[in-house]
């Protein structure tokens, strides 16, 4: 028996490991999929856990519709601009305790500080090596005390990414901390979030903008992050390198990123 999908009107893609292939680029096929969806009338919006600057320059790559979800669902952006349009902060004691916990540790570290994104210069010299996205590094500020950087600026903490140094790892100590939840994108990193936030969260506020019921969405993703976006879709699909967790939740499971899954997908 053939499955019968809902009807869809707006497809939220995930980036790393889905619509970025192992080198960090779209596919032509892709890019292809993406303008037939549009033209059919499918608004097509990205959902990740990067920055607004990097969701919108993908997403204008990408020939994409104008509002993101960034940050791991921590905010809503302008996704011509990357500005942000709605954005869940930490409690603010509990963002300084997790960054208290977190610097000082050889753990490369990306901070994301409302609309800013700040690196100790442990974490700014690895991820030149692990991370060359030259629009991450165009919009990092690099300062020796992270903490105080915050505090001068009065600025709020939203998400704290991890990785590199799985040993050195916090997780214990941010665990117990009121107003915060871990979750992670691949098997050695971690994410700091408020508690409450996901892509699921997220998705369900862009889709209200647009007046898309959520039955009506399709969502396409790889790690476990990505879990509540799909639970949240009335169609959840996922890639062929995704985790077992994610394929075990979707209705279909297409080529990996190396092979143009997001294509199938759409």
């Amino acid at each position: 028996m053939s499955q019968t999908f809902p009807p869809v009107r707006l497809a939220a893609l995930d980036l790393d490991g889905t619509f970025l292939d192992p080198a960090g680029e779209i596919s032509p096929a892709s890019l292809e999929a993406v303008r037939t969806a549009r033209a059919a009338g499918v608004k097509v919006v990205l959902s990740t856990g990067r920055s607004g600057a990097e969701a919108a320059h993908f997403s204008k790559l990408a020939g994409c519709d104008n509002l993101a979800v960034c940050l791991g669902g921590a905010a809503l952006c302008d996704a011509r601009t990357g500005s942000h349009l709605r954005r869940w902060d930490l409690p603010e004691e509990t963002g300084r305790r997790a960054l208290e916990l977190c610097l000082g540790r050889d753990i490369e570290l990306m901070i994301f500080a409302g609309e800013e994104i700040v690196l100790d210069p442990f974490s700014k010299e690895s991820l030149l090596r692990t991370y060359p996205y030259p629009v991450f590094h165009d919009n990092a500020v690099v300062v020796e005390d992270p903490l105080a950087y915050l505090e001068e600026h009065r600025l709020p903490l939203t998400k704290v990414h991890g990785d590199w140094n799985q040993p050195a790892y916090p997780l214990e100590e941010l665990r117990a901390l009121e107003g915060l939840e871990l979750t992670s994108s691949n098997d050695h990193d971690f994410e700091a979030v408020p508690a409450g936030v996901n892509e699921g969260v997220a998705l369900a506020q862009l889709a209200q903008r647009y007046g898309v019921p959520l039955d009506q969405c399709a969502a396409v993703g790889d790690s476990d992050n990505d879990l509540a976006m799909l639970q949240a879709a009335g169609v959840p699909i996922a890639m062929g390198n995704a985790s077992q967790a994610v394929k075990d939740l979707a209705l279909r499971v297409v080529a990996d990123n190396g092979q143009d899954g997001v294509a199938a997908a759409i």
